[in-house]
């Protein structure tokens, strides 16, 4: 019994220490959960808002998503994307079900809108002042296009190019030196049985 304890003791932790090493590969490339892209029209005291507003998507009150007022012929248009939450890199950020609300230049607008990645969010906004325009922000930048339709939300179905590949081919090679290794050790320990 002991003989074969020592046999797949070797070849036991190599499997596991493989298993475990390319697990973690799964796990780290994983592509983040999509975001929830919201869109609509933009009025300011019953007016078209002025191209280049800005836009802020806030959870509580996290911002999460900004984007500039656009215009598609005489109508103010806008598309933010609100990104999951990731404790990483957008904490307090969006969450299934969570309540968005937007600002335009700063003042809150009358709508909110709902969190959800898998639909595209249509939340026409409009903003009460007591001043009868709102300028745009010295920060804000115009959309591309005046004519611009917004895109669905990216689903992360495809393969992450941002990162090189490196952490991949580290975790393959200790994988691979870690099943040699046990290999090796299942041989040695029938050699020195014999």
């Amino acid at each position: 019994m002991t003989k074969i304890l020592k046999m797949l003791g070797a070849a036991g932790l190599t499997a596991v220490l493989g298993i475990a090493l390319f697990g973690a590969t799964a796990l780290a490339d994983s592509p983040p959960a999509p975001p929830a892209r919201f869109v609509g029209s933009v009025t300011v005291n019953g007016q078209p808002a002025a191209a280049g507003s800005a836009i802020t998507a806030v959870i509580g009150s996290t911002t999460c998503g900004t984007t500039a007022v656009f215009m598609s012929g005489a109508e103010a248009r806008y598309s933010v994307d609100s990104p999951a939450l990731d404790p990483g890199a957008t904490p307090n950020c969006g969450t299934d079900g969570a309540t968005v609300s937007f600002t335009v230049n700063g003042v809150k607008a009358n709508e909110t809108g709902v969190w959800h990645s898998y639909q595209l969010n249509t939340v026409n906004l409009t903003v009460t002042t007591a001043t009868a325009t709102v300028t745009p922000s010295a920060s804000a930048t115009p959309a591309k296009s005046a004519t611009a339709t917004p895109k669905g939300p990216t689903t992360g179905s495809g393969v992450d190019t941002s990162n090189s590949g490196t952490a991949i081919w580290l975790f393959v090679a200790l994988g691979l030196g870690a099943l040699a290794f046990g290999v090796g050790g299942v041989s040695y320990a029938r050699k020195s049985n014999r």
